[in-house]
Order: structure tokens, then C-alpha cells, then sequence
């Protein structure tokens, strides 16, 4: 069996056209969803069936912030020679495509075009145009694929790798649960996160980062951006307590990589 912890993302040319095809039957049905009256149904639906715990939601919800998640891939793939630099452009293409989508569509919130009496909405979510994709969905979605790039060995471990998934989808459906997103915008986000994990590891093909980023001075770098992320995300959560409660649990993620990073960039030093 081989091991999980592989140091080169490979994941074949099939399971990236499988994905890619997904992503693009994903978009396709967010457009036809968003031109329809099912977009607004189906989040009617969702907001007139009894859901659980609101703090549940609002602790779930954080998980597709883009900094959380940018935080959790240096995490996670500090066991892997790319993980860093998939991370990163992962990250940066996101930052660029989000925005300049939801300017580009400028779709308005649900909470700003249904009647606030219809919806349940949870914690504080935004009222303001730009929906259209939900960004939470899209960092979610990249998330998970940028893993599956990192420890391609998740493919043929099903135990691991649908629990991934699941809890990606997860964080995407929570945006149409505490009223932030349409779903159209949630399933274009899911769709937009699988291109885009595509993009970054084509662009690290193109044009490596990972033998910059494993030197001294590289990981000084990610030990500097891993403790700014940690303030940043403790900095700016939000005032719910479930959500301090997330953004917290994933600050000390953080904070224990950061601790590892620097752990290991003294016993460089040391050999050195």
C-alpha cells in the first residue's frame, strides 16, 4: 500500500477530467438555476425546514472563510513538499476570481430581495449585492481538492476521503442555511473551487514556488504569514460565540504549525 503522506502531488490525468468535467456541469447547473424561479424556491424550502442549532451553522460557516482555509492548507500540508506553494496560489487565484465575479454579476443577497419573514436567518449575515458565487462555497471547494492534490493517496481511501467531501459540502450548503447565498451562488462557488485548485497546481507546474518556499528563508516566510493568519482570524471573528469558538479552534491550528515550523527551522539552524 502506498503511504499517504506523498511528497509529489500526482493524481492521474482521468480522476483531473473527471473533476474538471464535475466542476463544469456544476457551473452549468448554477446557471440554470440562478435563471430560474427553483433558485428561489429551494432556498424557501431550506429556510422553512426546522434545521438545528443556529450556533451549530454559525460555527460550521466559518470554515469557508478564505483566510481559515488558507491557514488549515499550510496546516495540513506542512507533510508535503507543494503543500505550501498549492496553498498559497490557491489562495491567491481565489482572491482575484471571487471578487471580481460577485462585481461582475452583482447578484443581491437573499436577505435583501425575499422578505426578511420568510427566511431564518443566523448569526449576521450580509444584505448587501455581490452574492453571486458565494465565496465560503468556492474556498470550501478548493480546500478539499487542494488536499486530495496534496495526499493524492486519498483516492483510494474512501474512509478518508468522503468525510473530506462531506464536510466541504457541508460548509457550502451552511451559506443557503444562515441566509447568506442563493444556492445557485453556493453551487457555482463548489464548481469555481475544483477549477481553481486545477489552476494552482498547473500554475506550480509552470512555475514552481516549492524550492523557494522549503528553504530557510522561505520558511521564515510561512512562519511569518501562518502567525499573521492567526491574529487575523482571532482579530476578526465574528461576535458569536459559536464563531469565536471555530475561529479560535482553528487559531491554535495555526498557532501549533507555526510552533512546528519554528521548532524546525531552530533545528536547521542548530545543524547548520
Amino acid at each position: 500500500m502506498r503511504p499517504l503522506f506523498s511528497s509529489v502531488p500526482r493524481v492521474s490525468a482521468r480522476s483531473q477530467s473527471i473533476a474538471l468535467a464535475l466542476a463544469t456541469l456544476l457551473l452549468l447547473l448554477a446557471w440554470a438555476l440562478w435563471r430560474s424561479d427553483w433558485n428561489r424556491e429551494a432556498m424557501l424550502a431550506v429556510h422553512a425546514t426546522a434545521m438545528g442549532p443556529a450556533w451549530l451553522w454559525i460555527f460550521i460557516t466559518q470554515g469557508g472563510d478564505a483566510a481559515v482555509v488558507l491557514l488549515l492548507l499550510l496546516a495540513v500540508g506542512r507533510s508535503t513538499r507543494h503543500g505550501a506553494a498549492l496553498a498559497i496560489k490557491g489562495f491567491l487565484i481565489g482572491s482575484v476570481v471571487s471578487p471580481a465575479l460577485k462585481a461582475w454579476f452583482s447578484v443581491q443577497r437573499p436577505l435583501s430581495t425575499l422578505d426578511p419573514t420568510l427566511l431564518n436567518p443566523m448569526g449576521n449575515p450580509p444584505i448587501s449585492a455581490n452574492s453571486m458565487p458565494s465565496g465560503h462555497a468556492l474556498a470550501a471547494s478548493t480546500l478539499v481538492c487542494l488536499i486530495v492534490l496534496m495526499y493524492p493517496s486519498l483516492l483510494r481511501r474512501k474512509a478518508l476521503l468522503l468525510p473530506l467531501i462531506l464536510g466541504g459540502l457541508v460548509v457550502a450548503f451552511s451559506r443557503v442555511v444562515v441566509g447568506a447565498h442563493w444556492p445557485a451562488d453556493v453551487i457555482a462557488g463548489l464548481g469555481l473551487g475544483i477549477w481553481i485548485a486545477w489552476l494552482a497546481q498547473r500554475w506550480e507546474w509552470w512555475w514552481s514556488w516549492t524550492p523557494y518556499l522549503i528553504t530557510r528563508s522561505g520558511n521564515w516566510l510561512l512562519l511569518i504569514l501562518e502567525i499573521g493568519l492567526v491574529i487575523y482570524v482571532m482579530v476578526t471573528a465574528p461576535p458569536e460565540v459559536a464563531a469565536k469558538l471555530a475561529m479560535g479552534l482553528v487559531a491554535v491550528i495555526g498557532l501549533l504549525s507555526a510552533v512546528s515550523r519554528d521548532v524546525g527551522l531552530r533545528h536547521q539552524r542548530s545543524q547548520g
